[in-house]
């Protein structure tokens, strides 16, 4: 197994997966950012109803139609626990880091919960994949910034100092 390291710091969707988000709508509820939606962290999309999106029928391809979270897609690799709303995480596998595969966790709340992040990490580990995971800052409530943090390989840890952002932390991991 693989070193890992430190490199810095309702029913929604049913339409043909092989599951649907069922009471789940973590993607809606404000914790990812797509401006065409007017959706930001700590702000809901302006469409959810309690029953869950109220323009479900006529919402657009982008970013709804075409957003799929990995629990939703990844039946075998994911168990229903790690569903967003119950895992406190949104986990996307479909956006890469420059050259490398990554998986992202965004979290439902301020941070991924550890047990959750220690799970993901323990699928990414054997494939040798990055982990990036965010954490948002609350002030008074508010919105108020999100830290980005990775853990992946040493290859990988070497690639993000060589290409540092503003907030990045670096930690070791035991692994």
């Amino acid at each position: 197994m693989g070193e890992f390291v430190a490199a810095s710091d309702s029913t929604i969707a049913s339409d043909g997966g092989a599951r649907s988000c069922g009471g789940c709508a973590a993607c809606c509820e404000g914790w990812l950012h797509d401006e065409s939606m007017k959706l930001f962290v700590g702000s809901a999309c302006p469409h959810i109803v309690p029953e869950g999106c109220g323009i479900y029928q006529e919402r657009p391809e982008i970013p709804c139609r075409s957003f799929r979270c990995a629990w939703l897609d990844g039946v075998e690799l994911f168990p229903d626990d790690l569903r967003p709303d119950r895992s406190g995480a949104i986990v996307i596998m479909d956006r890469d880091w420059f050259d490398w595969r990554v998986l992202r966790a965004f979290p439902v709340g301020g941070s991924v919960p550890d047990a959750t992040l220690q799970r993901l990490v323990a699928f990414a580990r054997p494939q040798q994949m990055p982990v990036i995971f965010y954490e948002h800052r609350f002030v008074d409530g508010r919105f108020a910034g999100t830290s980005e943090k990775a853990l992946g390989p040493p290859k990988f840890a070497a690639e993000v100092r060589q290409r540092p952002s503003e907030g990045d932390t670096f930690r070791g991991m035991a692994g």
